[in-house]
């Protein structure tokens, strides 16, 4: 485990999209399955209400570009077929800006709770990686005891040159190996801010990805891979709202902003911008 890891009480690691519906495949004995999905488009993908990340596509198997309803709600009707391969009959509607609620009878993991926990930071620091250990850059907050209290450990971003995650580090909250969550940056003082976005928190080490490849710590962690607008809203961001698991955290981003320009040049080039950014 990495060295950074021994002395914390919990850890954090936050993953990106739910199991996945892939390729076309053959209607063996089954025949099309008529369906409507409501969800959310975000960094690209849509994801159901239920937490799921569905590839919508053409009858001739081609990707449907869903960037041009980036951060709205969209119904989409069409085939289910075996292989959940899901083939859309009609263009994509638009119903509103993504929200962090669910519908009546819906998944309640993802709903947000009655209060939301306020946690602090107390600033943001630069971890180098050890050879010593499997580690990857890392920008963590400089107090972590208010996340362990909160249940959801260590909260923390790595990169592998220029992929970036956010990672929960031995959360005490009990995660599903596939746990949906709603995540929305927002600037200070501010009841409002970038539409929320659907992501699923996956179990690092019951997954085959880059990242599991590439991370070996002795700590129970869950992940999410952050495309580049929801990287660019958290960049900007004060404050971050975090729904996972029923429950709802308010977590405060303070001079994170400050010191992503020297955590991104030194996951991208390993340039130290400013020494004082990183761990003493």
């Amino acid at each position: 485990m990495s060295t950074r890891c021994h002395g914390i009480a919990v850890g954090f690691f936050a993953v990106l999209a739910a199991a996945g519906f892939v390729g076309i495949a053959p209607a063996a004995a089954s025949k099309p399955v008529p369906k409507t999905i409501v969800g959310c488009v975000a960094n690209g993908s849509f994801v159901s209400t239920d937490g799921y990340e569905i590839g919508p596509r053409t009858a001739d198997g081609q990707a449907i570009d869903l960037r041009p309803f980036e951060g709205r709600q969209v119904t989409i009707s069409g085939d289910l077929l075996p292989g959940d391969a899901f083939i859309v009959k009609k263009p994509p509607a638009d119903s509103g800006p993504c929200r962090t609620g669910k519908p009546a009878g819906a998944d309640p993991a993802v709903a947000p709770a009655a209060q939301a926990v306020k946690v602090t930071t107390g600033g943001w620091q630069i971890h180098r990686p050890s050879k010593e250990y499997q580690d990857l850059p890392a920008l963590l907050p400089k107090q972590q005891d208010s996340l362990v209290e909160a249940g959801i450990g260590l909260l923390e971003f790595v990169c592998m040159k220029s992929n970036y995650y956010v990672l929960l580090v031995q959360p005490s909250v009990k995660l599903r190996d596939t746990e949906p969550g709603m995540i929305a940056p927002r600037a200070a003082n501010t009841a409002s801010g970038s539409a929320p976005a659907p992501l699923t928190f996956r179990n690092l080490y019951k997954t085959k990805s880059l990242l599991s490849r590439s991370l070996n710590w002795d700590a129970d962690i869950h992940y999410a891979e952050l495309g580049a607008p929801l990287l660019g809203a958290i960049k900007a961001a004060s404050n971050l709202d975090l729904t996972l698991a029923g429950r709802s955290y308010a977590i405060n981003l303070s001079d994170l902003a400050s010191r992503w320009g020297s955590f991104q040049r030194f996951c991208e080039g390993g340039v130290v911008g400013n020494p004082a950014h990183f761990e003493q």
